[in-house]
């Protein structure tokens, strides 16, 4: 009896579990003749929220002012590559040096500091200055004597109380004492006092002896060699200033590169310090003579500098175009871009492709040669494609938008 239960029981267990096992295969059986693969609701997921898609309405891309130019092969004129070297505008650097010994009575510039032209940038106690402003006062007192003088005579001569002679004397006299305080107060000016500061010199004033050292222009003191106590003549050079909004860039050209380098050809420079920032400059002079040693010429390069990222001494990369290049001997067209259409996004540049309906794609490329504001790229573009040449740069910052999770704006 217990036997034939036992079989009842292992029976109906066995039913249970296939009808369950039938009933789970029936849920993930899809549609008839369909094939479902687990993986594809990912791969769909991605594709919806592809990180280098941008969406746009039209009205953003009409307020984003977004145009297109098709990738096309161009012939690029030849370019020159070297290395110059960044220095001083020569036209906008002074060291400023005494006119006149003295003891430094204090500085008033630090290094590194703007100054601008006329600010005192130390002051002098000059006994031979001080001699000269007792002279210039003694000068001052006799020629006023003399002037007096000379108007009693004139008035005396007039009323026939005096003789001539005695006019004339008395003229001459006065015209002597002129002179003399012209010749005084000129020497203060030599020392570079100005008008101002000869006709604040009295008696009363207590630092007859102290010069002031003033800046000859507007610039940056990137030398300093003065300190207070310290006797200086005008043979040492105290500061020196640079107005450093534009500075040059020296390289030298081989003889056979010669022809290639013109005066007002445009220049673009690198320096390893800023590897993201291309500075742009004008060859503004090409020496006349060849180095017989190196058989180079020296060309100076004007490279205007506002942030000051340029710095005297460093080392730049160097890009001459030449658009007089008349296109002699073979050159292969390259695709080409307008500079506008690339944007450098981390360590890559980037270039957006319209793919229509307000979906635009961005593609890392690699870019080679530049002239005439054109970019050569060698790499993630194909000829044809329509890439975003204005309003690049809004559609990057869509892209950064959406990898920080706000997502593209639509």
């Amino acid at each position: 009896m217990i036997h034939r239960n036992y079989r009842r029981f292992l029976l109906t267990g066995l039913l249970a579990a296939g009808l369950l096992v039938f009933a789970g295969g029936c849920a993930n059986d899809g549609p008839a003749g369909t094939d479902h693969h687990p993986g594809e609701d990912v791969a769909a997921t991605e594709e919806q929220h592809d990180e280098n898609i941008v969406e746009l309405s039209p009205e953003k891309v009409n307020a984003a002012g977004i145009e297109t130019t098709a990738a096309a092969f161009t012939t690029l004129p030849s370019l020159l590559v070297t290395t110059g070297q960044v220095d001083f505008n020569q036209d906008r650097l002074a060291h400023v040096s005494p006119r006149i010994a003295g003891r430094v009575h204090e500085t008033r510039a630090r290094l590194g500091q703007q100054v601008r032209r006329g600010e005192v940038l130390a002051i002098l106690d000059s006994i031979e200055l001080g001699r000269s402003k007792a002279e210039y006062l003694r000068a001052k007192a006799r020629e006023q004597l003399a002037k007096e003088n000379y108007e009693r005579e004139q008035e005396l001569s007039a009323d026939r109380i005096s003789s001539e002679q005695e006019m004339l004397v008395a003229r001459a006299a006065y015209i002597e004492a002129q002179a003399e305080l012209r010749s005084a107060e000129e020497t203060l000016h030599l020392y570079g006092l100005s008008e101002a500061e000869v006709a604040e010199v009295t008696y009363d004033n207590p630092g007859r002896s102290l010069l002031p050292i003033r800046a000859p222009l507007s610039g940056k003191v990137v030398e300093k060699h003065v300190t207070v106590g310290e006797l200086v003549t005008p043979e040492r050079n105290l500061f020196s200033l640079a107005d450093l909004d534009e500075v040059w860039v020296w390289i030298d050209v081989y003889e056979r590169d010669l022809r290639q380098v013109h005066v007002d050809d445009g220049v673009y420079l690198r320096v390893d310090a800023f590897p993201d920032l291309e500075f742009r400059g004008t060859v503004s002079y090409l020496s006349d003579r060849v180095d017989l040693d190196t058989r180079r010429v020296r060309a100076r390069i004007d490279v205007d500098n506002p942030d000051e990222a340029l710095r005297p001494g460093m080392f730049a990369q160097v890009e001459l175009t030449d658009p007089h290049d008349a296109g002699e001997g073979v050159r292969v067209p390259t695709l080409t871009l307008p500079e506008s259409a690339l944007q450098r996004d981390g360590d890559a540049m980037v270039a957006f492709v319209d793919l229509g309906d307000g979906r635009y794609e961005r593609r890392v490329v690699q870019m080679g040669r530049k002239a005439g504001g054109l970019v050569e790229v060698t790499e993630g573009l194909e000829t044809g494609d329509l890439v975003v040449s204005t309003g690049a740069f809004f559609l990057k910052s869509e892209v950064a938008k959406s990898e920080l999770g706000e997502g593209h704006g639509h």
